[in-house]
């Protein structure tokens, strides 16, 4: 049985949230992944990827322990019970008289998709798509993964750490500021059509996307989901770069953050290269949101103080207050 969480995480429940990248479920084995509390078992059956409660329904020991054998039957590790791509059981093997099976034998399944690269589960069915990153889908994309980050706070924390920019010029100085040009500009700011739009944002990077070109650049934030959020960087409309987080809430202060990166220009540039410059910017970050005190993020305006800069940030407190999450926030 699912364990009976408060009735505010229906709001993070039924929202997807990635949990892993595709090429990591392997054909033969499957994957532990961890979501709001609750553990994940991932495998292959065919080219189908499956999701289920990670708890054999027999003994309730780990299922990702397992194997999966004839490229589609999950198989628990304690007394070998089989299930299918359904979680329906198929065998138990210490009584092989049983033929028909009642429905405590079969296991929870859990909405599951692959898109990006990335697999993407809802522990309830979803009240919306997975959310669109355009940028992936161009022709001309160069596109790759960054992570998974393993933080110590709370996803909200993560996301809008994301969207800050007053933080650029300190955090990561030498990479995405200057501390001799910390003004961050006024910027255009919309709350449309369930997303935050930040447009208009121009600001000095010594080095913005890792390539070594220092130069003012403009920037447009959406934040697209409660922990879902991308921005595209640039005027040029021949050059693309963009980045989108997805923060996947672990437990109410641990979190897993994963990006992806997109371009089309720069090509003497190596992803890896780009890869390494990312994982620097978030060894930046980390230790300021794993110290920032509360761990979760408060909603009450009052409890922090806000410059003028930090509207986004603020829009982001409200909608997540209006929307009724409480998972991750204070």
């Amino acid at each position: 049985m699912l364990r009976n969480l408060p009735a505010y995480d229906s709001v993070l429940r039924t929202t997807w949230h990635i949990v892993a990248v595709a090429d990591d479920i392997k054909q033969d084995q499957p994957l532990q992944a961890h979501l709001l509390g609750e553990t994940i078992a991932l495998w292959r059956a065919e080219e189908k990827i499956v999701a289920v409660q990670d708890r054999c329904p027999h003994r309730g020991v780990s299922l990702s322990a397992g194997n999966v054998k004839n490229n589609s039957e999950l198989v628990c590790p304690y007394h070998a019970m089989a299930f299918d791509s359904h979680g329906q059981c198929l065998r138990i093997p210490a009584d092989p008289k049983i033929k028909i099976f009642p429905q405590a034998a079969n296991l929870h399944t859990y909405p599951v998709k692959e898109k990006y690269g990335f697999v993407w589960v809802a522990l309830q069915p979803p009240d919306q798509d997975i959310p669109d990153f355009a940028e992936w889908k161009k022709a001309d994309a160069n596109s790759f993964h960054c992570g998974p980050y393993l933080i110590k706070t709370s996803a909200p924390r993560i996301l809008e750490n994301f969207v800050d920019i007053a933080h650029f010029p300190f955090t990561h100085s030498g990479l995405l500021g200057d501390p001799n040009f910390p003004e961050v500009f006024d910027y255009r700011l919309a709350v449309e059509a369930g997303e935050i739009v930040a447009s208009d944002i121009h600001f000095y990077q010594p080095n913005p996307e890792g390539t070594g070109e220092a130069k003012s650049v403009s920037y447009v934030y959406k934040i697209v989901r409660p922990l879902v959020a991308h921005f595209r960087k640039g005027e040029n409309a021949d050059q693309q770069f963009s980045i989108f987080m997805a923060v996947t809430p672990v437990k109410e202060t641990q979190s897993v953050a994963w990006l992806g990166v997109c371009r089309n220009y720069s090509a003497e540039v190596s992803n890896d290269e780009l890869r390494r410059f990312q994982n620097d910017v978030m060894a930046q970050d980390i230790p300021m949101v794993e110290s920032q005190r509360p761990q979760k993020l408060p909603l009450d305006l009052q409890q922090e103080f806000h410059f003028p800069c930090d509207k986004m940030s603020i829009a982001y407190r409200q909608w997540l207050k209006q929307l009724g999450v409480q998972f991750g926030t204070c």
